[in-house]
């Protein structure tokens, strides 16, 4: 039974996996003040929740693009397992090309989405977007290299700089009204947010499609993330949701390095 985690900067995603797929997945609040001890209670007590054993797990793999929380996560898998983590990141293998800048600035993130990626695509040119606390689009060229990313605010952070910076405002639910012209402050808040979102996407993979001179077409849309869900069926370009994408990846880098 293979262990995942996946550590954002406001959540902690982790699932166990089998032959069979996901047996269960969670997500906890990342905190850089919780101690090792603090996050194995918060594990027992999630698998006791899913009926999960935790004497099962025979492998962990971890990605994180927090580095300050790696080490008490890692600490705290210690509790209930003796295998040794493996982490995402340099000396890794991955299956992947990576013709940016300098490629160890990947986020281990992008890196574990495009291996998951490559299970629904298996060639040409691809676009995963990932909508979370950032939302990030990574671009696959026809050769099947990660050739760039765009980074953006995401639909939350956007909401609370709103909130925040705003006078008179009301506190915002990211539901999408179902006209773009908004007829009251609440849903104009809202269009602004999640339409604007759904035309930055479109507006941002028309842009790539023009750079890598592929027909938007033939370009693999793809997306997840917590707002994917909220913002992709708002958008003109049809994006196929996977909403354990980062899951899938962290599977596949973890039978790719078992073998190696």
């Amino acid at each position: 039974m293979l262990l995942a985690f996946n550590i954002g900067n406001t959540s902690i995603s982790f699932g166990a996996l089998d032959e069979n797929g996901l047996r269960f997945r969670a997500d906890i609040a990342a905190h850089p003040v919780r101690t090792a001890d603090e996050y194995a209670v918060l594990l027992a007590q999630i698998f006791a929740l899913h009926e999960f054993d935790p004497v099962k797990i025979t492998d962990v793999i971890i990605a994180s693009v927090v580095p300050s929380l790696l080490d008490a996560v890692r600490a705290a898998v210690t509790r209930f397992t003796a295998v040794k983590p493996a982490v995402v990141g340099p000396g890794m293998r991955t299956g992947l090309q990576i013709r940016i800048d300098t490629p160890t600035q990947l986020g281990a993130d992008l890196v574990v989405l495009a291996a998951g990626a490559k299970k629904y695509v298996r060639s040409g040119a691809a676009v995963i977007a990932y909508l979370e606390t950032a939302t990030t689009l990574t671009v696959i060229d026809a050769d099947g290299a990660i050739c760039g990313v765009v980074i953006l605010p995401g639909v939350a952070s956007a909401a609370a700089a709103l909130e925040r910076d705003t006078a008179q405002l009301p506190q915002i639910l990211l539901t999408p009204p179902r006209k773009v012209i908004g007829k009251n402050t609440s849903d104009s808040i809202r269009s602004g947010i999640l339409w604007g979102a759904a035309a930055q996407l479109d507006g941002l993979v028309e842009r790539i499609a023009e750079e890598l001179e592929i027909p938007v077409g033939e370009i693999s849309l793809l997306a997840a993330g917590r707002y994917a869900d909220r913002v992709t069926p708002l958008c003109r370009h049809r994006f196929a949701r996977h909403p354990d994408l980062l899951f899938t990846g962290l599977s596949e880098l973890h039978q790719l390095n078992r073998r190696s």
